[in-house]
């Protein structure tokens, strides 16, 4: 199982390469795995690489798939069991052939029925379970599950123990801080945290933002020491990723941009201490 203080490069930080090098990225600066979307695992797979050889990439990296992003289905709660069942499979099984037991949760939609889409989750847990994987829900400003307040009571009343929550520090941010929550919620279900930096002021169109505007830890207006302290207190379990989606850092070459995600976060977690 990774830690805390192990580090995870997200793919979507550095610029395109070959899946052996964004794996190489990462191992020459010390990441000690990577989570990636579906569509890098599309990209390799149209490399012409199968599972067992992006497994074996990893596995002589000695880098480990963290998460493997995303299922949606889960949120549109009991009624869509069988879109629920199959795609959750689908990802899980794949997840658990890349040697990961991680994989998110979320949904793009604009409006989600909270108490529904806990249902849901109870299901794709269920399935996850049978795949060795624990399911992390991540909230989204713009969408139906905007915030903490909204996504914790889904993982609590799915009541499963392989359902968590990963919090991201971007998304923590531009949703409004509710410290108080956080700190109220056991540590042992915030299983994934990603770290990046934003101004104090948002721009007017915020996925544009979360896509492409984002800064490197300790470069912005986020009290990321903070929010590491509380997670700390809590107990939070897995690891520290690096989600820096910019378009700036994406111009550098894959293993300078993994270089300079690495230092601003390792600084960002010593001035934590």
């Amino acid at each position: 199982m990774l830690v805390p203080a192990d580090l995870v490069l997200c793919l979507g930080a550095i610029g395109t390469t070959t899946f052996a090098g964004r794996v190489e990225a990462a191992r020459a600066n010390g990441f000690a795995g990577i989570s990636m979307w579906m569509s890098h695992y599309d990209e390799a797979r149209a490399e012409g690489l199968s599972n067992a050889n992006m497994r074996a990439i990893l596995d002589r990296a000695d880098v480990r798939l963290a998460m493997l992003e995303y299922i949606t289905a889960w949120a549109d709660g009991p009624g869509e069991r069988d879109a629920i069942v199959e795609e959750t499979a689908r990802i899980c099984g794949t997840s658990a052939e890349l040697g990961s037991d991680t994989v998110l949760a979320v949904t793009m939609a604009p409006a989600t029925d909270v108490a529904a889409a806990a249902e849901g989750l109870a299901i794709a847990c269920d399935v996850a379970a049978s795949y060795g994987q624990q399911l992390g829900v991540e909230f989204l400003p713009w969408t139906g599950i905007p915030d903490l307040a909204a996504a914790w009571p889904i993982v609590r009343d799915a009541d499963r123990p392989n359902a968590g929550l990963v919090v991201d520090a971007w998304h923590w941010f531009r949703s409004g801080p509710d410290p108080d929550l956080l700190r109220s919620i056991p540590g042992e279900k915030v299983i994934h945290l990603q770290i990046s930096d934003a101004p104090a002021d948002p721009e007017p169109d915020v996925v544009a933002e979360t896509i492409g505007k984002r800064l490197l830890p300790g470069h912005g207006d986020i009290d990321l020491a903070a929010l590491l302290r509380i997670l700390d207190e809590t107990g939070r379990q897995g690891p520290t990723a690096v989600e820096v989606f910019s378009d700036w850092l994406r111009g550098h070459p894959p293993v300078e941009g993994a270089r300079l995600a690495a230092e601003a976060a390792r600084n960002v977690l010593a001035a934590a201490r």
